[in-house]
């Protein structure tokens, strides 16, 4: 007759799998799973020495049969509800763009910290602070550092010669 054990990752009272012949550490939800994988590669790293190069290796030949150019394409291809969906929220982010007005307008979304041509700030005193974007509002490029610029409105003119 199985018995009951308390999740690692959880702390959910599960009842035991009598088929497993280990002490059972881990219930069966996927988040659960997941993290006793990660787990259990993480002590293989630290205990096998050649265990992290079989896995450069494997994740190389994995990375050479499927090229990063052809991800989105494939991932489009399989997923026509997000394709529709991701379209229509497009619109709406392009609609609001256009409305706000703000000087230029941007058609290059991927690659959100991409340099626009032309001038874009004037000389000047300006002060960076971090910008607060809205939950859900980014769009693929997560990891990039994003500023807001302002006219720093607390410090006198100064001016600064031209020396060097």
């Amino acid at each position: 007759m199985p018995g009951y054990f308390y999740c690692c990752e959880c702390g959910k009272r599960t009842r035991m799998n009598s088929r497993l012949k280990i002490r059972q550490k881990y219930c069966g939800r996927k988040s659960c799973q997941q993290s006793r994988k990660n787990s259990w590669e993480r002590a293989q790293l630290r205990k096998d020495p050649f265990y992290h190069q079989r896995r450069y290796e494997q994740k190389a030949c994995w990375r050479k049969s499927r090229p990063a150019y052809q991800y989105q394409s494939s991932y489009r291809q399989g997923h026509p509800d997000y394709v529709k969906a991701n379209r229509e929220k497009q619109h709406l982010r392009d609609k609001i763009t256009q409305k706000s007005g703000s000087g230029v307008y941007r058609s290059n979304i991927v690659k959100t910290d991409a340099l626009i041509s032309g001038k874009l700030i004037s000389c000047g005193l300006y002060e960076i602070l971090p910008y607060k974007m809205s939950p859900g509002k980014k769009i693929v490029k997560t990891d990039a550092l994003i500023v807001e610029l302002r006219t720093h409105r607390g410090f006198q003119k100064v001016l600064v010669s031209d020396s060097g």
